[in-house]
């Protein structure tokens, strides 16, 4: 592996780099792209029962003891009422934006790595290309040892930012569409406990 590392030049470092973090990022969001972590069930169910109870105080110490992101939209939609309903939607709205935008932490940073990792590779294909043209000039086509170096760097790196690329794009496929999954969890929630309020105003 090393071998092929060196011999693929200098491109092959930062296309390494990328898979490195590549691959942290995926399993940072694996980990953290949990539909539990966002929208717990026993959290829901209980501040489900407390607003068809109409037990209001309660249901906002509850909001406030757990942490999760189903919890801080909820709060703000409870604390809330007063306002009149297009300003509540809007400050809902705000708050659901602000946790979604949570659960696309990082994805960035994977469709970043997938636009640049190939490039890399076409990079170090073009300084092998330089090379193999440099021994040609020099030597001519006699020195197959000098040729195969620059070939082998031309061949490598490409290869190695195609290897990155792929699964990287992979890898943010499954994370976005967990964290869509979880989104769209997180938005009936939500639009269920401003149901139960404005069921309980009427």
């Amino acid at each position: 592996m090393w071998e092929l590392i060196q011999k693929g030049g200098i491109t092959m470092y930062p296309i390494i780099l990328l898979s490195v973090i590549a691959l942290a990022v995926f399993l940072e969001r694996l980990i953290s792209l949990r539909k539990e972590k966002y929208v717990p069930k026993a959290f829901y169910e209980q501040l489900v029962s407390l607003l068809k109870k109409r037990n209001i105080n309660e249901a906002v110490e509850v909001c406030k003891a757990d942490k999760s992101a189903l919890a801080r939209i909820s709060e703000t939609i409870i604390t809330n009422t007063d306002l009149p309903l297009s300003r509540l939607l809007e400050v809902a709205e705000e708050s659901g934006r602000n946790e979604a935008a949570k659960l696309d932490k990082f994805l960035p940073s994977l469709q970043t790595i997938v636009a640049i990792a190939p490039l890399l590779g076409l990079l170090g294909t073009v300084l092998g290309m330089i090379k193999i043209f440099d021994v040609i000039a020099l030597q001519g086509t006699g020195n197959a040892e000098a040729l195969s170096s620059g070939i082998a760097e031309a061949l490598l790196t490409t290869a190695a930012g195609l290897v990155v690329a792929i699964p990287a794009q992979i890898f943010y496929f499954i994370a976005k569409a967990r964290a869509d999954a979880i989104g769209v969890a997180l938005e009936k929630a939500s639009s269920e406990v401003m149901n139960l309020l404005f069921k309980e105003h009427e």
